[in-house]
Parts: structure tokens; C-alpha cells; sequence
């Protein structure tokens, strides 16, 4: 070792070289390694702790994969169907490893949204239903806002139009609304007038864009207690046996919460937390260009009064607008525009003065906890099915709340889940046998449609009438009862239809043994069904850790590619430069073992000193990465993180083995080097000499 280490000095170049090059390599792989151990830990908790569970079971007919996170197209997946949950259930809980079983279904259904004016007249209905005095007289303000507004418009479209007939006659409709007596004597539920406002009025107010909504049936008991980052942030919970959805958090964020508040939320992420300037920024551009437009959004949502105070408070501000003098609606239009116009030096505090200021004149959102919005999905059947349901929250999973990946699915009972599927309850088809029986429908099959109502045997009666009602009223009485009701047996989800569920495991460490068991079981039963784990279930979500595993691998390949290649060539050129000394060791009774153990402990050492000052460096990083945290740069790395920063553990079997590794690498690679020098001959060096 002692002519080993003379060596390395002597080439002391060609040793910094290579142990350099070794102890970058270990550096990478302490952190690499130990960095993605934690990521996908994080992410392991992030799925497993928000909607897979373990393993996830769906039906082996299915045409598509399950993908719970997306599996990178758009559109409704195939995943086929559970027909009842009863004997999958049974089946799971056998295993002894199985915690739980909790039913699910994926779909996605259009969320109709109305327009400011709709949102208006809703809450004069209100008003007028509980006779507050001041909360009518602020609507019917809010309404006449509207119609000045609205009548601007209209002046504006018909300059533009072809046909002004259509126009005219919208102008004469918000004449009418506004004439005096019209909204004056408006004190009481005058049904009229309001229908009159909501049939219209309210129609040229345009409609908002209707959003396609995401959702999960199922139990929400049983998802309660098996999901841990699962957390009510506003509203109530779903109470068990009762129909209605907690929408997610950052549905609601990134579809429901009003435009200008948007804006002003992404910029203030963008500029305020990731430090990106609005100026050079194409999005930040376009964001800042987007809000200056959204004055109207703001105006339409104030009464006189409030848009009086609102200009005023702007004035304090230092927003004085183009024409002092104006009249209040195009003053404060004006105001609105500057206000709006932000760049990196004033966003910071129009931000916070529009919270502070702003946004409680606004309704922030377009629903809320309590309100009843209506979901109109297709069906399997291909018909369009509507359902009311009730909001009673607003969820979120615990350090996933701007996760995007994590937060764009709401939660509904699994009854209701069931009729928007198209899987009607056994209340529904008894009312809809009864309905068959009194109205006297018969059920025919579409084969013997032609031969029941044609045929000679025919037994229905096709009956022809005609009702002639001259000069006369006539006066029916429909009695109108709800179809759905809000409420179901706790056992009809214990029952019935579901698309895949989860599988909560008591010990996850024999997750591999536990999916085979179960898959053995359900094809021992005859049950056709898929058992897969939590990060194929999560779809390409899931293959990001073995994406940034590959990646690491590569670099690190290359990265000993290279060190092995200068390794092996500083070798072989050592030999040349060497053959004197390697023949006089020969010479004076050196093996060929002696002279590739000294090459090779020459490898051996550079190796170990360059991996464990590498291996070094990196515990040092982890120390300080742990204390400080690595920031999420956006909601794909958040979520992979589990939370908005990662702080990594600090992992000694990683420290500790890697520079082992490594130099044993290394040194295995130069032996066929080192045999190379060993087969220089006495005589050689001798010829060297001379």
C-alpha cells in the first residue's frame, strides 16, 4: 500500500482527475437516492392517504386502465362495473390483512351556471320571501345597476347589428323593468314582475360557460375513517344517509370563484411565492392583461351606494380616474380600469387592497355551502339524467390544498353517484312501476314492438279523441311531488353497483403478497376482476417515480461511464509511462498478483478518498435541505412533495453504502487495465531503458 499511495502522489493529477470525478458521482447518488426515497414516500402518502388506498380493485372486463389521477387522455374511462359490492366486499375483508373496503365510482357530469343578474333576482326572491325591508330595497338597487348597465349595452350591440329589430325589443323589455311602478311597488312576492326580471331580463345578462365537474361516489363514512388527508375546510360534512356533494377545494379555487379574483390569486402565486416578475413573463403577461378587463364583473355586482363608496375609497387610494366629473357608473369604470392595471411595483398592494376592500362587495363565489346546484350527466344508457343535490362542504386533503392533481374531484353519495350512472335505486323503479301500472304502459321488447301494437292477437287498444274546448276554460290541478328525495336507507350503500373500490391494508409492507391472495380469492369465486396497487392505480401520476428513478440511473450511468473510461485510460497509460518501473519490479520477483493488486489499490483508494468526501458533501446538503425544505415550484411538484416544501430524511444506510459501492465499482472496472500491466516483461523494460 505504501507504493500505492507513493503512486498516487507521484500522478497526483491523473488521481484528482478521477477521484473527482468520484466523489461527484457519489454526491449525486447520496442525494439523488435519498431524495427520491422521500419523494416517493411523500407520494406514496399523498395517494394512498387521499383516494386509492393500497390496492384498488375494478372489473377485468373493463376496456380502459383505472386511473384515479388521469391516465393522460381526455374523456370518460370504461373501467366496466362492480354489479354489487356485496361479494367483492366479502371476499376482501376474509384476507387478514384487510383493514377496509371502501366502494367507489368515478364520473364527471356539466354544472350549469346562470349570470349576475339570475344571482340578483335569486336573492330578491329572498328578501321578498322574509320581508326585510332593507335587503329588498338593496336588490331592487342592485337590479336597476344592472338594468343601466344592460341598457348601455344594448345601445352599443345595436350599432353593430344587422336586424336592430331584436334589439329594440330588448330595449323596450328593460324600458318596461325600469318605467316607474315597475320595481317601485315591488314590496311584496309579486310573481309577475319577477318572472317578467327571470325570462327577459336576466336572458341578456348572456350565460356563463358551463364546466364539466369531477366527481367520486362513494360511502363517505367509510371514506372518512380510511382517508387520513381528508379535511372539511368549509361547510359541513356529508352526513351519511343524506344525498349531496362536498365540492373539492380547488375546484372550486380554479372554476367557481370569480374571474377577477383569480387573476388577482395566480398572479399573487406566481409573483409572491415563486418570485416570477410580471414583466418578461408570457403567462404573468397575459394574466396581468386578462384583469384589467374584469371592471365590469365588479360593477355589476354593487348597488348605488356600495359603487358610490367603492369610487370614493378609490379616490383615498390614489385612483382618481380619467374625468372626475363623469357620471358615477363611467367615473368608477374608470377608476375600476387604472385600479386593475398592475405591474411588479404597485400588484403587492392592490392585492391586499382588494381583499381588504373589494371582495366583500363581491360574492366571491358562485356556490356555497348550502345552496343546491343540479348536475346533468349522461348516462351509460346514453340519455341525459339531472339531479339536485345539496352543497355541504368544501373539502381539501391535508398538505395537498393547491394541489391541482389532488384537488379537482368532489365527493357525492354513492346513491346519488348511482343515478347520474344511470343505475336507478329500487325506490325510483318501484315509483316508476307504479307510474306503468296507474297510467296502464305495458312493457314491450323492441323485437315485438311491430307484431304488439299491429298484430292480429294485438291486446292494446289504440284510442283516438278529440277535445274540443270552445268559448271554455278548462282548469287542471297538477300535483307535484319530488321524485328524488333528499335522504336514503343507510343500507342502500351497503348494496348495489359500484365501478372499482379501495383496499386499506393493515400492514402495507405485504402489500405484494396480500394483492396476489386477493387475486387468487375473487378468481377462485368466479369474480372477473383486476387487483392492482396504489401507484398503478394513480395512473401516470404514479410512473413519475419511476420516470425521475430512470432519469437518476441515466446520469448516474453516464457519470461512471466516464470516470471507468479515464479510469481505465489513465491505467493504460500509466503502464506505458511505467513499463520501467513495472519490469524492474518484475525483475527483482514481483507476480503479476503483486502488480495488479498495486493498480488495483491504487483504484481502491482514490475511489474510497473521492467517494467519502463526496458522500460527505451530500450528508451536509440533506442536513441543511432537512432544516430548510426543498419548495414545491408548482402543483405537479406539490403534490409529488405531499405538501408545499419536502424537507428530506437524512438516510445513513444511503450515506454509508453508496461510497462502498461506488469504489467497489470502480475498482472492478479497472481490472482488466491492471491485467494489462501485469503482463509487462523484465526484457521490456529493459529495452525501455535502452
Amino acid at each position: 500500500m505504501k507504493v500505492a499511495f507513493r503512486n498516487l502522489w507521484l500522478y497526483r493529477v491523473k488521481t484528482l482527475v478521477i477521484g473527482t470525478l468520484l466523489c461527484l458521482g457519489t454526491f449525486l447518488g447520496v442525494i439523488g437516492f435519498s431524495l427520491l426515497r422521500d419523494v416517493e414516500g411523500s407520494m406514496r402518502e399523498s395517494i394512498i392517504g387521499s383516494i386509492a388506498g393500497h390496492l384498488q380493485i375494478y372489473s377485468d372486463k373493463a376496456k380502459d386502465d383505472l386511473a384515479l389521477f388521469g391516465g393522460g387522455f381526455m374523456g370518460r374511462a370504461d373501467i366496466g362495473e362492480l354489479p354489487d359490492i356485496v361479494p367483492y366486499r366479502e371476499i376482501a375483508l376474509q384476507n387478514p390483512n384487510v383493514e377496509a373496503f371502501v366502494p367507489m365510482g368515478m364520473d364527471m357530469s356539466l354544472l350549469g351556471r346562470g349570470n349576475e343578474m339570475d344571482e340578483i333576482l335569486d336573492q330578491l326572491r329572498e328578501a321578498l320571501k322574509s320581508q326585510d325591508p332593507v335587503a329588498i330595497q338593496t336588490r331592487i338597487d342592485g337590479v336597476r345597476f344592472q338594468l343601466e348597465q344592460l341598457k348601455k349595452e344594448a345601445a352599443e350591440q345595436k350599432k353593430l347589428v344587422a336586424d336592430v329589430a331584436v334589439v329594440e325589443a330588448q330595449e323596450a323589455d328593460i324600458a318596461k323593468a325600469e318605467a316607474p311602478g315597475f320595481l317601485d311597488t315591488l314590496k311584496t312576492l309579486d310573481e309577475s314582475k319577477l318572472q317578467f326580471l327571470e325570462t327577459k331580463i336576466a336572458p341578456l345578462s348572456g350565460e356563463k360557460t358551463p364546466i364539466y365537474l369531477g366527481y367520486i361516489g362513494t360511502d363517505i363514512s367509510l371514506y372518512q375513517q380510511n382517508f387520513p388527508k381528508f379535511r372539511v375546510v368549509e361547510g359541513e360534512n356529508l352526513p351519511p344517509g343524506q344525498r349531496g356533494i362536498l365540492l373539492a377545494h380547488r375546484a372550486r379555487e380554479n372554476y367557481l370563484k370569480v374571474v377577477v379574483a383569480r387573476l388577482f390569486d395566480r398572479l399573487h402565486k406566481r409573483i409572491v411565492v415563486t418570485h416570477i416578475p410580471i414583466q418578461g413573463d408570457a403567462e404573468n403577461e397575459r394574466n396581468a392583461t386578462d384583469l384589467t378587463r374584469q371592471y365590469s364583473a365588479i360593477i355589476s355586482s354593487l348597488n348605488r351606494d356600495q359603487a358610490s363608496d367603492l369610487s370614493k375609497k378609490l379616490t383615498e387610494f390614489g385612483i382618481n380616474g380619467a374625468k372626475p366629473d363623469e357620471d358615477l357608473i363611467a367615473h368608477l369604470t374608470n377608476q375600476l380600469k387604472d385600479f386593475l392595471t398592475v405591474n411588479d411595483e404597485n400588484f403587492s398592494a392592490r392585492h391586499e387592497w382588494f381583499y381588504q376592500h373589494i371582495a366583500p362587495l363581491m360574492k366571491l363565489y358562485e356556490i356555497s355551502p348550502g345552496e343546491t346546484i343540479t348536475l346533468r350527466a349522461y348516462t351509460r344508457s346514453g340519455y341525459v339524467k339531472s339531479l339536485p343535490l345539496k352543497v355541504y362542504g368544501v373539502y381539501s386533503f391535508a398538505g395537498l390544498e393547491d394541489s391541482d392533481l389532488a384537488g379537482q374531484t368532489s365527493i357525492i353519495d354513492l346513491v346519488s353517484f348511482r343515478e347520474l350512472y344511470g343505475k336507478m335505486t329500487e325506490a325510483s323503479q318501484q315509483e316508476l312501476a307504479e307510474m306503468r301500472k296507474k297510467v296502464g304502459i305495458q312493457h314491450i321488447e323492441a323485437a315485438n314492438a311491430e307484431e304488439a301494437l299491429f298484430g292480429e292477437e294485438s291486446q292494446i287498444e289504440i284510442e283516438s279523441r278529440s277535445l274540443e274546448a270552445k268559448n271554455s276554460q278548462v282548469e287542471a290541478v297538477i300535483d307535484v311531488k319530488p321524485v328524488i328525495p333528499d335522504s336514503f336507507e343507510l343500507d342502500e350503500v351497503k348494496h348495489g353497483l359500484a365501478l372499482n373500490a379501495a383496499i386499506k391494508l393493515k400492514d402495507p409492507d405485504l402489500l405484494k403478497e396480500t394483492q396476489e391472495e386477493l387475486a387468487q380469492a375473487f378468481k377462485d369465486k368466479g369474480l372477473e376482476v383486476r387487483v392492482i396497487d396504489w401507484q398503478q392505480a394513480s395512473g401516470i401520476v404514479g410512473q413519475m417515480v419511476n420516470i425521475m428513478r430512470l432519469v437518476l440511473i441515466l446520469a448516474l450511468g453516464v457519470i461512471f461511464l466516464v470516470t471507468l473510461v479515464i479510469i481505465n485510460n489513465s491505467i493504460i497509460v500509466g503502464t506505458l509511462n511505467r513499463i520501467r518501473e513495472i519490469g524492474t519490479m518484475r525483475a527483482i520477483g514481483a507476480q503479476k498478483s503483486f502488480v495488479v493488486g498495486l493498480f488495483l489499490g491504487e483504484t481502491c483508494v482514490t475511489g474510497l478518498i473521492g467517494s467519502i468526501v463526496g458522500a460527505i458533501l451530500g450528508a451536509v446538503v440533506l442536513f441543511w435541505l432537512a432544516k430548510a425544505g426543498i419548495p414545491a415550484v408548482n402543483d405537479i411538484v406539490a403534490f409529488l412533495f405531499s405538501g408545499p416544501r419536502l424537507y428530506p430524511k437524512i438516510r445513513w444506510d444511503i450515506i454509508i453504502a453508496t461510497p462502498f459501492v461506488i469504489t467497489l465499482i470502480a475498482t472492478l472496472s479497472s481490472i482488466y487495465a491492471a491485467r494489462l500491466a501485469a503482463r509487462v516483461q523484465p526484457a521490456e523494460a529493459m529495452q525501455e531503458k535502452e
